[in-house]
């Protein structure tokens, strides 16, 4: 899906309810308790827990020439599983001009999002993990700070091949603003639950995400294809709005699709999302375990 706090109107820091990686585009960003995610030290820091040393990288390009870059390494350290993640975003340059309309120069636009996360086993049916990092948004010479800490854990419930994920994601401090006025972090909190079919190659992920102001209900899964193959989708409670009245437009709008291939130590992909008359976002990238 395009920026989801762009949907909202949301004028600031856009970007951290971003989903970097293309798995979760081709999921709608949902997997709060998917413990095949990416983008967990931004969903769930406590879906590190158990996973392998690998070393991931994702670029999505999305309408306007936006354009985020994902890049990520996985470790692990006696009983902890560690990851330092890199997240940028491109808005591309823009003309500057004063009141009269005359030309003043060329800026650019962007976002860059380094943090660290650790997550670890409490019990054999339970996972915490936590992540920290420093987010810096530019407009051409003006830019802003923040400090930025998520939480979250996790609960696999043997009965019924599921497992539960809850996260309390940017909660955090303005080290620097654009100007004068304090823009609001957009601190969320996230519920979300990922089971096995019994009788389908799937894993399905519903998810719940609560704001100060607005709440979005999130469905996604993947299945497992033959030869190495699988297919993700998703869509969330935004599809409505993003209705227009026209059947051939409105079908695909709010959907996203991803698909990829399995390799020994390699896994690489590529997603698309719709936002219908927000356009296309596409996405390529590609994982390896070491």
């Amino acid at each position: 899906m395009f920026f989801t706090s762009l949907l909202f109107g949301q004028t600031s820091y856009t970007s951290l309810d971003l989903s970097y990686h293309i798995r979760s585009v081709g999921m709608s960003g949902s997997g709060v308790g998917d413990l095949m995610g990416m983008d967990v030290s931004t969903f769930n820091p406590a879906l590190l827990s158990g996973a392998p040393k690998s070393f991931a990288f994702s670029v999505v390009r999305y309408p306007a020439s936006i354009q985020s870059q994902f890049l990520e390494w996985r470790s692990q350290w006696k009983e902890m599983n560690l990851s330092a993640t890199f997240r940028g975003v491109n808005y591309g340059t823009f003309r500057e001009r004063d009141r009269d309309g005359a030309e003043l120069g060329d800026f650019s636009a962007g976002d860059a999002w380094i943090s660290f996360a650790l997550a670890r086993k409490v019990s054999n049916l339970a996972d915490v993990g936590v992540s920290a990092g420093l987010f810096q948004s530019r407009v051409g010479e003006v830019q802003a700070m923040l400090g930025l800490i998520s939480v979250g854990g996790r609960v696999t419930i043997p009965q019924a091949a599921s497992s539960l994920g809850v996260s309390i994601r940017n909660l955090g401090a303005t080290v620097e603003t654009y100007t004068s006025h304090k823009e609001e972090i957009p601190t969320s909190v996230a519920v979300g639950i990922t089971r096995k079919m019994a009788y389908l190659p799937l894993s399905l992920s519903v998810d719940g995400v609560w704001w100060k102001d607005i709440t979005l209900y999130k469905i996604g899964g993947e299945f497992s294809l033959p030869r190495g193959f699988f297919l993700q989708f998703g869509s969330s409670s935004l599809r409505g709005d993003l209705q227009t009245g026209e059947l051939w437009r409105d079908i695909a709008s709010g959907i996203s699709l991803g698909l990829g291939y399995e390799m020994p130590r390699m896994n690489i992909g590529f997603a698309v999302g719709n936002s219908g008359v927000g356009g296309v976002s596409l996405g390529i990238g590609f994982s390896r375990r070491y």
